[in-house]
């Protein structure tokens, strides 16, 4: 954990973060100064003795260290403004900045503050956290430190079993009615027995494990998670849900995951594999072409990668699309009555309530719904709804997917635009065609499909199709120009070879069948997983020693059956993790050459020259080393 990485709220003129990760032993001291300043009763001891709410929330005094401090207030004892009247007194009367040192967003106030009052010990972000609940409150932003997962998702896990009890959470109320916004209960005693079942208590909802636990034996269990699930497809976070087919589908708990049965599906069913689209109503997801060696036959993975490699490869402008990383992701379109709808995935696939927004008034209660300070998404949506209403003709029907590039005109540096909407910065030449178009906008997005109605295919769009005002910039994902690529023979015949030579071995090595025999069905996914904690440390080195510690960490209890069957395939899996090397390597030789392209817009992550990626025939063309590590820690800094 970087200990220079803290809070998001207080930066300097270049975005980066002023304030640093507080380590544990820091934080009473601190939290002590905080007391003296406000006046306020931090005390944990003496929350916890008088059982009282404990008014250290997430991670703070859990963990080794903590991105910021966060603090509950109970509002009915301190305003917002209040709190906010004494912090500006303290920073007068220190004669430092209040602008600098406090910033308020929704419920919460958040101070600059000087680790153990002294600023030479560098700052942390405290985020006071106002609620006139403090039981409950205490209660959502608590973070089980023996869980593999943040708070938050155990969050979203809650949330996802109640939609599908037609209840919603709303972190700062309740448990509430879905249709009605009637609070129902904010006793978490009652909420873990209301989801999960009567004899459950709030320790069964402290973390994601604890509730799988406690749903272990509930028939609706797959129907309650889905929800949760289609989250973590979608934010790329490894997750196992243990649920499986068997004639007793409760027995051993957690040992075959979806994963495992997908292959078991693919292999030996028969099933396609669809990757040629992302499916928004399914959650299917286009893959890797290295990792589809984990998801089917590895043998007839080799093939289909390289397939879409060189084929990507011969003919660039007509199989391959660029991916813009632009965030947050948005579905506009029209009704078959022809009203204009704005909306987001949530709103697109919602049950229970109409989504699909006509108007800004409608986003906006939408949004209020979930809960959380949604104001600037708010007024996002409100600036796009118009301008996106003129973009699409009359006569269109259907909905597009696009990714928000930008809602404010893009500052100009130098002889550039530039604008960053998530990870990727882009650059585009204020003389170009396109930097005269970004000139007169004000918003961009870039679309990538278009779907006919809520559960149809998606099909590929272009900014042709619709018809924006100089208001509105639509961008889509067309390659501009093609140049020849010459990928490594070298690797491609190597490839060949491994599947000559060790085909049998390899998909011996992951047969669907034996592995359930031997009790580890979720091998493949292992691997995978593995494999995804590797791009996030930076480094491929040792890939196959690195395994075994990490799966004996990971599974031990199944780890010693997992060695066993290592050494009996030990050429299968080593081939299964050189064909991984090989085809990363000829797909980032595929990127750097693309990246190479001529482009109106020049990309960069981290200042090193390249897109987020690619599309090709029905797989991703994604530096992982380069992107996904920067993504995910750009987006998930306290999974890192």
């Amino acid at each position: 954990m970087n200990l220079l990485e803290g809070g998001n709220v207080f930066k300097d003129s270049t975005g980066q973060p002023l304030t640093r990760r507080i380590k544990q032993d820091e934080i009473a001291p601190t939290i002590a100064w905080v007391e003296n300043i406000t006046g306020l009763d931090f005390t944990k001891e003496k929350h916890e003795r008088d059982n009282l709410p404990v008014k250290w929330l997430g991670s703070t005094g859990r963990k080794a260290d903590s991105g910021d401090l966060d603090l509950s207030v109970d509002a009915n004892e301190i305003s917002k403004d209040q709190l906010v009247s004494q912090l500006t007194n303290w920073c007068r009367q220190h004669k430092v900045d209040p602008a600098r040192y406090i910033k308020k967003s929704g419920t919460a106030v958040h101070f600059f503050t000087a680790i153990d009052g002294n600023p030479a010990n560098g700052f942390v972000q405290t985020d006071f956290m106002f609620s006139n609940k403090p039981k409950w409150t205490q209660f959502v932003l608590s973070s089980d430190p023996g869980s593999k997962y943040k708070g938050a998702l155990r969050n979203i896990m809650m949330n996802s079993i109640a939609k599908a009890m037609g209840y919603k959470l709303n972190q700062n109320t309740g448990i509430m009615n879905r249709d009605t916004n009637e609070i129902i209960t904010d006793d978490p005693n009652q909420v873990a027995k209301m989801l999960l079942n009567p004899g459950a208590t709030v320790r069964d909802l402290s973390s994601v494990e604890s509730i799988l636990k406690a749903l272990e034996a509930d028939p609706k269990r797959a129907a309650k998670i889905a929800d949760f699930k289609a989250h973590m497809e979608r934010e790329g976070i490894p997750f196992d849900d243990g649920i499986y087919e068997s004639a007793n589908p409760y027995e051993e708990y957690n040992e075959i995951s979806f994963m495992a049965r997908l292959r078991d599906r693919i292999v030996n069913r028969g099933m396609q594999v669809i990757v040629e689209q992302t499916n928004l109503t399914e959650g299917v997801r286009i893959e890797h072409p290295e990792d589809m060696l984990f998801d089917q036959r590895p043998s007839q993975a080799i093939k289909q990668a390289l397939q879409g490699i060189t084929s990507a490869a011969k003919n660039p402008m007509s199989t391959t699309t660029v991916k813009w990383d632009g965030k947050p992701a948005i579905i506009f379109g029209r009704k078959p009555n022809g009203d204009f709808v704005l909306t987001d995935k949530s709103g697109f696939l919602a049950k229970g309530y109409d989504g699909l927004a006509t108007s800004v008034d409608q986003i906006e209660k939408i949004m209020n719904m979930r809960g959380g300070e949604r104001t600037e998404l708010i007024n996002i949506y409100r600036k796009l709804f118009p301008l996106l209403r003129r973009s699409v003709p009359q006569d269109f029907r259907g909905y597009i997917q696009g990714d928000l590039l930008y809602s404010d005109r893009p500052t100009r540096v130098g002889d550039s635009y530039v604008f960053t909407p998530n990870t990727v910065e882009y650059r585009v030449a204020a003389d170009s065609d396109l930097g005269k178009k970004i000139a007169k906008s004000t918003a961009a997005v870039a679309i990538h499909t278009s779907i006919a109605a809520p559960g149809a295919a998606p099909e590929p769009i272009r900014a042709a199709a619709l018809t924006p005002p100089p208001e509105m910039l639509i961008l889509d994902p067309s390659l501009k120009e093609s140049r020849q690529i010459k990928l490594n023979n070298a690797i491609i015949q190597d490839l060949n070879r491994i599947v000559q030579t060790y085909g049998a071995q390899m998909d011996q090595a992951f047969n669907p069948a034996a592995l359930r025999d031997k009790k580890i069905s979720n091998l493949p996914a292992l691997i995978k997983t593995y494999i995804n904690s590797r791009v996030r440390s930076g480094s491929y080195d040792n890939l196959i020693g690195g395994f075994g510690q990490w799966v004996q960490g990971r599974e031990p209890v199944k780890s010693p059956r997992i060695f066993q069957w290592a050494n009996e395939n030990k050429q299968g899996l080593a081939a299964i993790f050189k064909a991984f090397i090989d085809l990363s390597e000829l797909k980032n030789e595929l990127v750097r050459q693309l990246d190479a392209q001529g482009h109106d817009v020049q990309a960069s992550i981290n200042n090193e020259p390249g897109h987020e990626g690619y599309v090709g025939p029905g797989m991703k063309f994604v530096d992982r080393m380069r992107f996904s590590q920067a993504n995910f820690a750009k987006n998930n800094p306290e999974l890192t």
